[in-house]
């Protein structure tokens, strides 16, 4: 029994007819098995390939003994084309997987054209080596049946063709964020008629391979992209003061870049407001929707920090008088009052002392995650919470590290506002938090109309020093708190230019 022409191909016409019949049943059992093995798994080699070549070994096996009859020949040459298709297939799958290792979603246009080409060649070989078949006509049938199909089927061979350009010039690869149109998405794959984008709210778009041949395609996945928004603003705020707030809010919202920097840019006059363009940079344009959403929150709670006015876009008739001292205003100032006693260097402090503060005090609300104070800043105001929770974080090897938590009626910043020396934590609300904010002016009035005070609330805080590695290893030795009591008056008035008062 002569060997089949996969026989031949496989190397087994040395061995005998059946040593050549054993060693396909192995090869087929070893694919077979195998292929049911990979079946359900994302592998370098697919089953489908393996599955292929062990029904192709055993078409051959079962036509190799009556080769001469019309049957055994048509079976031996199906196994031949089903082995080398499936050969052809293993290995373009493992040059695909190997090629989109890192993907979890590529475009398989170009594969499936290929695979096609190949396999076609291999049944036309097989067609004119084993049954004397003559091509010409084949082809010149085949010409005429493509010129058919081509007039039927013009729009999808445009989206094949277009779908081929796409893939081969990379205008965009799988995973890039891309606008075409009105569409906006990630694409997830380049395919025979579409390409598959998933927007934001997770739909799927099959936007036609055409379409996006022909219209301007945007790609935000290039690296670093921008993005801004606008924003209406008083026309009593100085365009550089705005400037500065705008900037100095950025720097703390999550995904916007430091580098390159922000720009703001005063826009347009408008009928009530200056109009503003603040333009930032992100990394990942995925995360776009989440920084606007970020930025434009930080901007709310900054603004009103700084009594800058978002106006309405109506017309509105003022009228301004003086105000007069109402009980509710008395109330309020009562309650600040009372706010105030509960820090305890302020607790001993008469009324009319007290009240000198009162002008440097402002209420403050800071939404959650904003930083109130950063370390290492010159601070010239001391907090209180009111309502939320701040978070105290120290760097630490290059990191925030979490301190503690601090809710009504804590405080904080009392030493870099009596001593000038920077900030040794950073501050951060957890949640949306009030606080109030006594200003260095309101102090230096204090001590000024009643210089006792000084020496009062030095003794108080330098009690609490103790409590502080950070200070107490500036702070000079000696007999315990009358020392550093001696150090923080001395700093106390020099940073509210009280030299004169003793």
């Amino acid at each position: 029994m002569a060997p089949t022409p996969l026989q031949s191909l496989l190397g087994l016409s040395l061995l005998g007819a059946d040593e050549r019949i054993f060693a396909e049943a192995i090869l087929a059992a070893a694919a077979a098995t195998i292929g049911f093995a990979l079946r359900g798994h994302r592998q370098t080699v697919r089953s489908a390939g393996l599955m292929m070549c062990a029904v192709g070994l055993v078409f051959d096996i079962a036509g190799a003994p009556s080769q001469r009859e019309l049957w055994g020949q048509s079976s031996t040459a199906l196994g031949l084309v089903l082995v080398s298709c499936g050969a052809i297939k293993i290995l373009l799958d493992a040059a695909d997987a190997a090629a989109h290792r890192s993907r979890a979603h590529f475009s398989t246009i170009f594969k499936d054209l290929l695979t096609i080409l190949l396999f076609a060649m291999v049944v036309v070989t097989v067609l004119v080596k084993d049954f004397r078949v003559d091509p010409t006509p084949l082809l010149a049938s085949s010409a005429v049946v493509a010129v058919v199909l081509g007039f039927a089927l013009q729009e999808t061979l445009g989206n094949v063709f277009s779908g081929l350009t796409l893939q081969l010039g990379k205008p965009f690869v799988p995973g890039d964020w891309v606008r075409s149109g009105n569409f906006v998405g990630r694409v997830q794959g380049i395919g025979w008629r579409s390409t598959a984008v998933i927007t934001r709210a997770n739909e799927r778009l099959e936007i036609p391979n055409t379409m996006l041949a022909k219209d301007v395609v945007v790609n935000y996945s290039n690296g670093i992209v921008a993005d801004e928004t606008s924003i209406g603003l008083s026309y009593n705020a100085p365009p550089n003061f705005v400037r500065e707030v705008i900037l100095e809010t950025l720097r703390d919202v999550h995904g916007v870049l430091q580098s390159p920097p922000p720009e703001i840019y005063a826009w347009e006059y408008g009928e009530s407001a200056i109009r503003y363009r603040v333009k930032y940079w992100l990394s990942d344009y995925a995360e776009a929707d989440r920084a606007r959403e970020a930025v434009t929150t930080s901007l709310w709670y900054a603004l009103r920090r700084k009594e800058i006015e978002i106006p309405f876009p109506i017309r509105t008739l003022r009228l301004r008088r003086e105000k007069a001292l109402t009980s509710e205003t008395e109330a309020f100032e009562r309650e600040i009052l009372g706010e105030l006693r509960q820090v305890d260097f302020l607790r001993d402090l008469r009324d009319e002392e007290l009240r000198l503060l009162l002008p440097g005090v402002t209420a403050q609300k800071f939404g959650s995650g904003e930083v109130i104070v950063r370390e290492g800043d010159n601070g010239n105001s001391l907090y209180i919470v009111r309502s939320g929770t701040v978070e105290v974080l120290a760097a630490k090897e290059g990191k925030q590290v979490h301190l503690r938590d601090l809710t009504q009626p804590a405080f904080f910043g009392e030493m870099a506002l009596m001593t000038g020396e920077a900030r040794t934590a950073t501050i951060r609300a957890r949640t949306d938090a009030e606080l109030l904010e006594l200003s260095r002016d309101g102090f230096t009035e204090l001590f000024k109309a009643h210089p006792a005070t000084v020496s009062q609330i030095g003794e108080v805080i330098a009690l609490r020093m103790s409590e502080r590695r950070e200070l107490l290893a500036s702070a000079p030795h000696g007999d315990g708190v009358h020392s550093r009591s001696t150090w923080l008056l001395a700093k106390m008035r020099s940073v509210f230019d009280l030299a004169g008062l003793r």
